[in-house]
């Protein structure tokens, strides 16, 4: 894992300019929403802010950021629009996987890059069930060195502003064939790291394409596109591990990151929902005893809305800067290693159920009003039903726990 440096006086002024990065979201998301195309002016204020170092060490010419500082800067940024932020997260998560497993000399090449602005994502999945699968996508030994790559991933978050590839593909002979040994299969699985040079214009590469391919119920300006493989070349250097192996222990920066989007997300839909309630009126309502205009912020059920929303909204900031702050001092070593990165996952799960239950009901308080195509509320509505989505979920994550601890070899223990 990458280790913190940043004392709290260094983040202060890094988290005032995530504060007006977050306006700028904020204030040209919803054209993005509409038009479900990703964010194309935010690329420049992204790199003008030197917010994407924020998780690369000093010694590697970055400013040294942990989970926790790296949340709170995913956390913010959410807040002023969750979609164009789900499309950055992708670089804080390649960042910390990466940055957690390459060797120093590729820390210092690839990380130092990033730290100078570069943009950096990774596409990893397949057209097949689950988290868990094995990688099709295929890396085809070069007599002369490296590998090239063929296959098609199909959730490339982030390729409209990057620069840098990270993926994973299984190993072949040099034929291209799948090891048939199950085993050998999953050491076959590799991680590797690479320059991404495609033209804006005609979406290719030499040996990589981007197919337009996002159209979804929500996070419209995320811009997550497929992306094709077709002898794609990646030296020698650009290995860096067994992808199982490694990335079992660093996955908490997807998951952590994903719980930060969603956090964000939740403090706009508390802010948006005590605007509106604190200033709305029923006007003269039925069997009062004068007919007068009537607050709702004064009427039970909304009171007891708003509450509930703030309890939730501080219960997943508490769990959630908790849990960035047990791994970062190393207590996760406490856990069972099987379970390791589902119970780190408990926090984005126990966000995700808040979030979307947060989003239900604030449609609910506001009235038929937020049902409006356009309000922030049914946009934000579609936008949390994402979070059901990014590993581990819920329902995969009781799966995974349950199987563990009902393991014979467990119980006998």
């Amino acid at each position: 894992m990458l280790q913190p440096d940043m004392t709290d006086e260094e983040f202060e002024p890094i988290f005032a300019k995530a504060q007006e990065l977050s306006e700028f979201f904020r204030e040209i998301g919803p054209k993005y929403d509409v038009d479900n195309t990703f964010a194309f002016p935010t690329i420049q204020k992204f790199k003008e802010s030197g917010l994407g170092a924020v998780p690369v060490p000093k010694d590697y010419g970055g400013l040294g950021g942990g989970l926790l500082h790296t949340s709170k800067i995913v956390t913010e940024l959410s807040r002023g629009d969750s979609a164009i932020t789900l499309a950055y997260n992708m670089h804080y998560i390649m960042v910390g996987i990466t940055g957690g497993l390459m060797s120093d000399t590729q820390n210092k090449y690839w990380l130092g890059r990033v730290a100078q602005g570069e943009i950096m994502f990774g596409p990893f999945s397949e057209q097949r069930a689950g988290f868990s699968g094995l990688a099709d996508m295929k890396a085809v030994p070069q007599p002369d060195g490296g590998w090239k790559l063929y296959g098609t991933k199909n959730w490339g978050t982030l390729c409209d502003a990057a620069t840098i590839i990270t993926t994973n593909a299984t190993i072949t002979d040099a034929d291209g064939n799948l090891p048939e040994d199950f085993q050998e299969r999953v050491n076959a699985e590799s991680f590797f790291i690479a320059d991404f040079d495609v033209d804006p214009e005609t979406l290719q590469g030499d040996g990589i394409s981007i197919k337009r391919t996002w159209d979804a119920l929500g996070m419209h300006a995320t811009g997550t596109h497929t992306i094709v493989f077709d002898g794609f070349y990646v030296p020698e250097d650009g290995f860096i591990c067994e992808w199982r192996s490694g990335a079992f222990g660093v996955l908490e920066w997807a998951s952590l990151m994903f719980a930060s989007i969603y956090l964000g997300m939740q403090n706009r839909v508390l802010e948006e929902s005590r605007a509106v309630l604190s200033k709305k009126t029923l006007g003269a309502v039925f069997g009062a005893v004068v007919a007068s205009e009537v607050k709702v912020a004064s009427v039970g059920h909304i009171i007891d809305g708003v509450g509930d929303m703030a309890t939730r909204n501080e219960l997943s900031r508490r769990v959630l800067y908790q849990t960035c702050t047990e791994v970062t001092e190393g207590k996760d070593d406490e856990w069972p290693l099987e379970l390791r990165f589902p119970y780190i996952g408990l926090a984005k799960t126990f966000i995700a159920d808040n979030v979307l239950h947060m989003t239900r009901h604030a449609m609910s308080l506001v009235g038929g009003s937020s049902f409006r195509k356009g309000t922030i509320f049914e946009r934000l509505y579609r936008d949390s039903a994402a979070s059901m989505f990014q590993p581990l979920n819920a329902d995969q994550s009781r799966t995974y726990i349950g199987e563990q601890l009902l393991a014979p070899e467990e119980l006998a223990d």
